[in-house]
């Protein structure tokens, strides 16, 4: 499904986005609960109001003092923000890390992570979230500088209204790779066929992520529905990715940030973001502009965000640090580390090229409103389709 379909009011000011207020009501979505098997499902046509199972906080709480418990994947957070935002509100963050949405619900579900605050989460496992009763609705009292937000993600199609999300980070998908070692016409014709020549063999990764890595093998294919519930456009994309395994021998992980600038790697399909967050590790004296982007024509844009668990023991200070890191300046201090767009109207293209942060060689890794608007939308699916999806990744990786 086209994200064009559900951002048709796009307004594209100065290099930055801004999305119409009127958008939700323009995909002629009820705005009630779907639900399938107990999952509460979103979608671009049909946006939805979760389901709420508490109240939100009270107004005017005092903050929690000693610890904030941070869920987060690795390196998504800038230390320096973090010891700011510490220093500023007299507590101490914690952060666990998690290297799937999968495995990261499966521990919620089970207790082995109870975190207070959880950051990097998408659309496809919210879903997941709302049906385990895990997150627990926001008080935006809390959160002024959710004004800031990207105007039409204040009103997502996943979370109508915002309730239990605010986005955190936007970013596309695409491939990675080392410039002093593949020329960029590699990727002129059918650009994901490079993931598929056995010269990478050793030399290639691809996402330890089952939506994105196989909706990349049907990209490849001329498929372009990131959501498809046909079994055999499904398996089609299982079986390419045991062609890809065989021929390049690729590692499956989320490591494409450290693993290109140390040379490790030639290619690598990743997240737009990864790459420049690459520029932290590459080795002292090494150009940044090693580091390439191929972001194809047709491909997933989306972005994360960040919730509040039900069960959170400092629940005013984890919407503290939403709104601390919804704030533009903090923002863009949190992206030097990071490296991905925060979702911030105030954050432009423009900007973040006039900062002289962004190498030319991976201009192409910025989203764009054009690119943003362009892209496919990924969403949660019905338990028996993700199945479908599951069966084959667990083929693929199983080798």
């Amino acid at each position: 499904m086209l994200r064009r379909d559900f951002l048709r009011n796009l307004v594209i000011t100065t290099g930055g986005v801004t999305l119409g207020g009127s958008l939700l009501a323009a995909c002629g979505g009820s705005g009630t609960t779907t639900t399938v098997d107990g999952l509460s499902i979103g979608t671009p046509d049909n946006p939805i109001k979760l389901p709420v199972t508490t109240d939100a906080i009270a107004d005017g709480l005092p903050s929690e003092s000693g610890t904030l418990e941070i869920l987060n994947w690795a390196d998504y957070q800038n230390p320096e923000s973090i010891a700011i935002f510490e220093e500023k509100f007299g507590c101490k963050v914690v952060t666990s890390i998690y290297d799937t949405e999968e495995a990261a619900i499966a521990k919620l579900r089970n207790g082995t992570f109870k975190p207070d605050l959880i950051l990097g989460m998408t659309d496809t496992g919210l879903a997941k979230l709302i049906a385990a009763d895990l997150l627990q609705p926001l008080n935006k009292s809390y959160i002024p500088n959710f004004q800031n937000v990207i105007s039409g993600l204040r009103n997502p199609y996943y979370d109508l209204d915002s309730q239990y999300t605010v986005p955190y980070m936007i970013y596309g998908n695409g491939i990675g790779y080392r410039t002093d070692r593949i020329d960029k016409n590699a990727f002129a014709g059918n650009g994901y066929d490079t993931l598929w020549d056995s010269k990478f063999s050793g030399k290639l990764a691809v996402l330890d992520s089952y939506r994105d890595t196989l909706a990349m093998a049907m990209f490849r294919a001329g498929n372009f529905d990131g959501n498809t519930t046909d079994a055999a456009i499904i398996q089609k994309a299982g079986d390419d990715l045991i062609a890809l395994r065989e021929a390049t021998n690729p590692k499956v992980d989320i490591l494409a940030y450290q693993e290109m600038p140390a040379g490790n790697r030639d290619i690598n399909f990743t997240w737009s973001g990864d790459l420049f967050t690459a520029i932290q590790y590459l080795p002292e004296g090494v150009s940044p502009d090693v580091l390439g982007f191929w972001y194809p024509e047709k491909t997933v844009a989306k972005n994360d965000f960040m919730c509040i668990t039900k069960s959170a023991k400092a629940p005013v200070l984890a919407h503290q640090l939403i709104n601390f890191l919804s704030d533009t300046d903090n923002a863009l201090l949190n992206r030097e580390y990071v490296g991905y767009q925060p979702a911030l109207e105030s954050i432009t293209v423009d900007l973040l090229i006039s900062s002289g942060t962004i190498p030319e060689s991976l201009i192409d890794a910025l989203v764009t409103p054009e690119k943003y608007e362009a892209g496919l939308a990924q969403v949660s699916l019905e338990p028996a389709v993700d199945a479908l999806w599951l069966e084959q990744w667990t083929r693929f990786t199983a080798g």
